[in-house]
């Protein structure tokens, strides 16, 4: 008797921090023929997927209708994560409405759209609260619960900043002269960020593949927990018995080390886009946000009751992450968010 044959999932977006992550999820379950399109199959992320089983790369631009076309024949499954620090917010809401389309054309089963909260919405549109990356996806999200569920089921897996930021240089805690480690954020004092781990976002995307009549149609927020600064000092002292402490710092200071120009030029069309905002227009809001977010309350919030309803086993703390990719504050193999088209 012959084996069932493995459903094919195309991942579009690239091969960079989250798509990377999903992909390895997908390969190690060992049921599914993964396709990753990505602009560069010799690209550092996309050379760490190739020896991988059931992985195959395939080159080209996911922003571009003829690629996407192809990219979508005969594939059962779609993830689909596009990358608006590259393209700009418009880009990356013309191209996941266009990406939904082709892939419910195509004969696509389920569409899984990764996406972040409609913040300036729960905010009444507040201009100092809009972050337009994070907007953006938002705005797909909105239109994808217009949609019906059938012939094609879609889902949205609503991510946040990554715990992985922990291991990059602006996040490690700075040894003090008294040997404290320091966590140096602007969260202020009762500020708090809903930390997500990279490879959650691969085993929900799972559970939502393999539970269509649950997850059809679901707009699903996932984190480990809202993380407060005093939560990070007190998770990594626990972890790695090293005295530790968080210490608030100006939101300014953060922003001043940006680094210029507008975020999504590569994908503009090649004029001064209105619409672009700079990295500092980006963050403010970002930060501001997460400063009024301690407790699980204000404009980011996650259903941890629900999380613990679908994955009971899931990492639900910032210590018991430490502990699961022992974290010792020191510079790791961090993944960027992807300032590239990669």
């Amino acid at each position: 008797m012959s084996s069932p044959t493995k459903p094919t999932l195309l991942i579009l977006g690239g091969a960079g921090a989250q798509n990377s992550a999903v992909a390895k999820i997908f390969s190690e379950a060992g049921t599914y023929t993964i396709h990753v399109l990505t602009r560069s199959i010799h690209s550092a992320h996309a050379s760490e997927l190739s020896p991988l089983a059931n992985i195959k790369l395939i080159e080209g631009d996911c922003y571009d209708d003829a690629t996407l076309i192809s990219a979508f024949k005969d594939v059962d499954l779609c993830f689909v994560n596009t990358n608006g620090f590259a393209v700009g917010e418009k880009n990356e809401i013309y191209w996941g409405i266009r990406m939904y389309e082709i892939a419910r054309w195509a004969g696509v089963k389920h569409f899984i759209y990764s996406g972040l909260p409609y913040v300036s919405k729960k905010g009444d549109f507040d201009p100092s609260r809009r972050i337009p990356f994070v907007d953006g996806k938002g705005k797909v999200a909105q239109y994808l619960a217009a949609m019906p569920t059938t012939p094609m089921a879609w889902s949205v897996l609503e991510t946040g900043p990554y715990a992985e930021r922990l291991w990059g240089e602006r996040d490690i805690p700075v040894k003090d002269a008294d040997g404290t480690y320091v966590f140096k954020l602007p969260l202020g004092k009762t500020g708090a960020m809903p930390l997500v781990a990279l490879d959650s976002i691969g085993i929900y995307a799972q559970w939502m593949f393999e539970h269509p009549g649950r997850s059809a149609g679901l707009h699903l927020g996932v984190a480990i927990a809202h993380v407060s600064g005093a939560d990070l000092a007190a998770a990594f002292e626990a972890v790695t018995g090293n005295k530790a402490r968080y210490e608030d710092i100006p939101l300014q200071d953060v922003l001043d080390r940006l680094p210029a120009g507008k975020i999504g030029s590569q994908g503009s069309p090649g004029y001064s886009d209105p619409t672009l905002k700079t990295a500092p227009e980006h963050f403010g809001p970002w930060w501001q946000i997460f400063r009024e977010s301690g407790g699980n309350t204000g404009l980011w919030t996650k259903d941890y009751g629900l999380l613990d309803e679908i994955m009971p086993s899931r990492v639900k703390s910032v210590e018991q992450w430490m502990r699961k990719v022992a974290y010792d504050g020191k510079p790791g193999a961090y993944l960027t968010t992807g300032l590239s088209l990669e």
